[in-house]
């Protein structure tokens, strides 16, 4: 039906165009008004004329070509109109199916233990040796008060006690060069000269010299004052006497933990190294140390060591506080060469 109506329209289309080129043929002249037109159906119809007249008015307002008429009439007639070209449909591609989302289940959290940070090497500890300045009484209780902070290793007082009464240490000079001697025999890197007034009384001090035993040289000379007290004898005194040393050995801990450590080598066998330290001064297996050879002192600040020339890997313990390792990294180390940390 539908393709019928759609001749039926270009039947009608085609017969208007002829009778308008009838008329115009049997007018025998031009109307008024009209203008001489190429003819559209002049392909349709073989006796059609070459040209049409048609009138001014609607070449003027832009009248569409036959052409163009045609196609209007038979998009009216059918109700559709010719489909548009269309861009070359794209390829499909084949997807690979989504997997559909997963359902979220709550799961208790267990608790994720935090990692571990590198364990630090522990300090090694100075030997520490504790003196007294004349006949205060101080010396023990001293001792036993700088022992309790941990400042360091503290040497029995009785192992130098015939040192201390053979030796002039009265002066500065003299107890610098009685620490370089105790360094030198016994490895004690400080020590400690405790100085008390002749009059133990409210608002004096008691101070304590420490020493630099690898060069000899003062470091530091720290004080604690007498607190106010009842009394002149009894456990008054001693209460304010135990609160002075308690604040004099934390001064001397605070300082020493501010001087370099350093060992001394004490033998050798081939590329085996003994030093005068170990586990009591806290070194561990495998621990590297630097060798140095020599040194120097500077005025008002210390000792200085000399050129590195090796590194010591610790490898075993001899002995109450000794230790033996290997040369790594250099030679020619030797007895007397001090050891120090990486």
């Amino acid at each position: 039906m539908k393709r019928f109506v759609v001749q039926i329209a270009k039947l009608a289309i085609g017969c208007s165009l002829l009778i308008v080129a009838a008329c115009a043929v049997n007018s025998g002249g031009p109307p008024v008004d009209y203008v001489e037109v190429p003819n559209p159906g002049i392909t349709m119809y073989p006796d059609a004329p070459a040209t049409i007249w048609v009138p001014r008015k609607s070449v003027e307002s832009g009248l569409p070509r036959a052409g163009e008429l045609i196609k209007q009439g038979y998009e009216k007639a059918t109700g559709a109109k010719e489909a548009a070209p269309q861009a070359e449909a794209p390829v499909a591609v084949a997807q690979q199916a989504v997997p559909p989302a997963p359902v979220a289940v709550s799961v208790p959290q267990q608790p994720v233990a935090a990692p571990h940070a590198a364990e630090a090497a522990p300090a090694l500890k100075n030997r520490i040796a504790v003196l007294e300045s004349g006949d205060n009484g101080l010396l023990m209780p001293f001792s036993n008060r700088v022992k309790s902070v941990s400042a360091g290793i503290l040497v029995d007082q009785h192992e130098l006690a015939f040192l201390a009464k053979d030796s002039v240490i009265a002066g500065k000079a003299e107890r610098g060069a009685f620490s370089v001697r105790l360094q030198r025999e016994y490895g004690i890197n400080v020590v400690v000269f405790i100085t008390a007034p002749d009059q133990f009384a409210p608002g004096k001090s008691v101070e304590a010299a420490i020493y630099d035993g690898l060069g000899g040289v003062l470091v530091r000379t720290v004080s604690a004052r007498i607190p106010q007290y009842a009394g002149t004898a009894g456990a008054a005194r001693d209460a304010a006497l135990d609160v002075v040393l308690a604040e004099l050995a934390a001064n001397v801990k605070h300082v020493v933990a501010l001087l370099p450590w350093y060992g001394k080598v004490v033998a050798m066998e081939g590329d085996r190294a003994y030093i005068n330290a170990g586990k009591e001064a806290g070194l561990r297996i495998g621990q590297i140390l630097r060798v140095y050879h020599g040194g120097k002192v500077i005025p008002g600040l210390g000792f200085e060591p000399g050129a590195r020339t090796a590194t010591l890997e610790i490898s075993g313990f001899i002995g109450a506080d000794g230790a033996y390792g290997v040369v790594r990294d250099g030679k020619g180390v030797q007895a007397n060469d001090l050891v120090g940390a990486e």
